[in-house]
């Protein structure tokens, strides 16, 4: 007998009570995996029941915020497969991350084209799909969009300047408020057609109440457009939510900012479509890394005379590194270093100070400079949580190695061996979509995986 969604009685807290139980069960994933495929490639395992949660969290926080996934974030097409029946659009910069959400199944209409500089190329492919939705913030865009494509429906983006983040972007993208004004009335000279204002306030946002300064920026835009003669629907928040274990609670302030915001500038009813485009917030948890220790060498400091363990370093050399999984700020998505020993097994070994080298020949490849861990050996593996945002999206195939394979949980079953599983069909519809065509691709996908045979729900 089919279950109903309403039947479940979800509840954001009672599916974070069960972190402990899905994180063991990715966990028998990855003792599974290795012991199927004993081999020097490292892997992901994907649990794509955190996607299914930081969905249904993010609808039960932001009511009124619809999320156009940032596909520079994570490109993976399974992830994307998974978005696009869940009802999630998304956000592009690119002809290639535009062409990876329609071969996803999205629609044209799905998309906001969220670069404000695009080339000449990429914008006549842009028109040539239907992506009419964009953004701008300056002169030269302007007069490039009215030469290739005057007939889309533009986003001017404001900068939002000050704001403590990981990752600042208001030095690169956004003009003044001041500028603003200029591009508004030279954009109604040219006869084109501007919609909204959106805004980013960097990458992993330290600072939840500048979501709502920016929004009041933003208001003093859609005043400004007003007086000028365009009449706008579209806000567009963009980034900067934290998706790493444990980051809810910051995520909790920031959706309580932009609510009490929303409600002062935007109030329900007034015609504008309210947009944003999370990208960590969805993909960062979600993402385990399972990395084989291919070396190792013992060093000590020329003073160790007084025999200080703590004064040794162990250099551990891994099958991933800088120009893989572990690129440019990849420790500010809050992973954590996990040794893949048993309990009996990191209370026997000494604790050693050790460095985490990567795979390539490049002597700035290191992925940890010092951190402590029970003392490893050659063939034994290292887990990293926390690796869905910008990880995969960066790696780069440097000295041969090869990009990490990545094995699908949806859910895994082992967290919810007690419990009542509704449909897929249900979480979809509770999600307000009923596109089921792209899931049946991952279901395909998982039935026919050899390596992972009875450890996914396959229907």
């Amino acid at each position: 007998m089919s279950i109903v969604l309403s039947e479940t009685k979800w509840h954001p807290r009672r599916e974070r009570k069960m972190s402990e139980i899905r994180n063991q069960a990715i966990m028998d994933v990855i003792k599974n995996c290795i012991s199927k495929k004993n081999n020097d490639i490292p892997f992901y395992v994907a649990d794509f029941s955190d996607i299914l949660f930081k969905c249904r969290y993010w609808k039960s926080k932001l009511q009124r915020v619809e999320p156009f996934y940032a596909v520079k974030c994570n490109s993976d097409p399974m992830l994307l497969n998974l978005l696009v029946s869940l009802g999630i659009r998304f956000d592009c910069a690119s002809k290639g991350e535009i062409d990876a959400a329609l071969g996803a199944g999205a629609e044209p209409s799905d998309i906001i084209y969220a670069h404000p500089f695009k080339s000449n190329t990429f914008l006549r492919y842009a028109a040539s799909v239907n992506v009419d939705l964009m953004t701008f913030d300056c002169e030269q865009e302007l007069i490039k969009i009215k030469r290739i494509f005057p007939q889309a429906r533009l986003v001017i983006r404001i900068s939002i300047p000050n704001v403590p983040a990981a990752f600042p972007l208001s030095n690169k993208f956004g003009c003044t408020m001041k500028d603003a004004q200029k591009l508004l009335v030279l954009a109604q000279n040219l006869d084109l057609n501007v919609i909204g204002v959106s805004f980013h306030v960097g990458s992993l946002c330290e600072q939840p109440f500048a979501y709502a300064r920016a929004i009041g920026m933003a208001k003093e835009v859609f005043d400004m457009a007003d007086d000028i003669g365009y009449h706008f629907t579209l806000l567009d928040l963009g980034g900067g939510f934290p998706g790493s274990t444990g980051s809810l609670d910051i995520f909790d302030k920031m959706c309580y900012y932009i609510n009490e915001a929303l409600d002062e500038h935007f109030p329900e009813g007034c015609g504008v479509r309210v947009i944003a485009e999370p990208g960590c917030y969805v993909a960062c948890s979600s993402y385990t890394l399972c990395c084989k220790v291919l070396g190792k060498k013992l060093t000590s400091d020329e003073d160790t005379a007084d025999g200080d363990i703590y004064k040794k370093k162990c250099f551990y050399y891994l099958n991933d590194g800088a120009y893989g999984s572990f690129g440019y700020g990849f420790e500010k998505y809050g992973y954590r270093i996990k040794p893949l020993l048993s309990k009996s097994q990191q209370a026997s070994r000494p604790v050693l100070r050790s460095k985490l080298w990567g795979a390539t020949c490049c002597s700035s490849d290191y992925i940890v400079e010092d951190c402590l861990l029970p003392e490893m050996e050659v063939g034994e593996y290292i887990v990293f949580d926390n690796m869905g945002a910008y990880t995969r999206s960066l790696t780069t195939g440097f000295n041969g190695f090869p990009m990490p394979l990545t094995h699908y949980v949806f859910p895994p079953q082992s967290a919810y061996k007690n419990d009542k599983l509704p449909p897929f069909e249900d979480y979809c519809k509770d999600l307000g979509s009923n596109r089921l065509k792209a899931f049946v691709k991952i279901q395909d996908y998982i039935c026919h995986d050899d390596s992972n045979d009875d450890l996914f729900r396959k229907g």
